[in-house]
């Protein structure tokens, strides 16, 4: 049986697979955060079971498909006791992260995908280990100075701001909310306070397309993504831009010897699949930009006609099954 753990709203990275599990008939659960506060759960530390509504997890479940499942759940609604209130909120929240850190510690045994170690991943450090399998890299420095944030644009030319971590998804309903890469304008800077919060700035490579590419266990699922604008009229963030009616997206397939670098770059980061981001640079190069562990693959598989939830279903099928014999 597969394992699903998701959000409660619709999830676009995760509803369209449970279709097609649905279509196969394949058993699967999908288990939210908030079911862990509404079902009967047991951990059992004697004997190592999870138990939720009268499933055990430890004996049923071979596969375990993540994504985006932990989020902070506001208790205690109605009840406003000021900054106690606030207090117990985040207490409570710390509480349910170590319950769920000891659920999947019981569950590490399990085929997880991505890894149970690699939910999110430090771009920096990936784009070392990227460098490390003599890939492309853009240049890039995390300061807090904006002296040395100045040096650093005299040194490379045009720059962008992106989050270290991973981009923020917000749901309300059916709608996603994300924050996005942003351009740093000389202007932008004169703006900044002497010392600001850490941040990461990188290179801003001068783009003849972009690619994104939907890895699974060693196979490329890659769309170029061709803008007719002119470079100052669209975004830099291609996720403010791809429905437009003059961005273009087509199936693409990268160099062998690019996709042999980024697949021993996956398993040297420990990752079975991932959302990639590649620039193919007016230089010729292709540059390495980064791997979101749960990335979002629906634009490319939907415009590329990839359908690559049914993809994604088939592989956790055959994995499942091999898992259980």
């Amino acid at each position: 049986m597969i394992l699903i753990l998701s959000y409660k709203d619709y999830e676009q990275g995760t509803d369209p697979i449970s279709e097609w599990l649905l279509y196969y008939k394949y058993p699967f659960r999908k288990i939210t955060i908030e079911d862990l506060l509404t079902s009967s759960l047991t951990l059992n530390s004697q004997t190592g079971e999870v138990i939720i509504n009268n499933l055990n997890l430890t004996q049923e479940i071979n596969v375990i498909l993540y994504r985006r499942f932990i989020k902070e759940v506001e208790f205690y609604k109605g009840v406003d006791l000021g900054k106690i209130s606030k207090k117990i909120n985040k207490e409570s929240n710390l509480e349910l992260k170590s319950i769920i850190d000891y659920m999947f510690f019981l569950l590490k045994d399990k085929y997880w995908v991505p890894n149970i170690s690699s939910f999110s991943v430090n771009k920096e450090q990936i784009l070392l280990e990227a460098k490390n399998q003599k890939l492309n890299t853009p240049r890039s420095i995390v300061t807090t100075s904006r002296k040395e944030l100045i040096e650093f644009k005299k040194h490379v030319g045009e720059i962008i701001y992106k989050p270290i971590e991973s981009f923020g998804y917000y749901q309300i309903g059916y709608y996603t909310y994300s924050s996005y890469v942003t351009n740093i304008t000389n202007g932008i800077i004169k703006e900044f306070s002497d010392i600001f919060f850490p941040s990461l700035f990188q290179e801003l490579i001068e783009a003849e397309y972009e690619i994104r590419t939907c890895y699974i266990d060693g196979e490329f699922y890659s769309s170029a993504i061709l803008r007719s604008q002119k470079e100052k009229d669209y975004n830099v963030d291609v996720k403010l831009d791809f429905d437009k009616i003059d961005t273009d997206w087509v199936t693409y397939d990268l160099p062998n010897p690019i996709k042999r670098k980024i697949i021993k770059l996956m398993k040297r980061i420990d990752l079975i699949t991932g959302s990639i981001d590649i620039i193919k640079s007016t230089n010729g190069k292709y540059y390495f930009l980064e791997v979101n562990p749960v990335g979002q693959y629906l634009a490319p598989s939907f415009l590329c006609n990839y359908n690559l939830p049914k993809i994604i279903a088939e592989w956790l099928i055959k994995k499942d099954r091999s898992l259980s014999i």
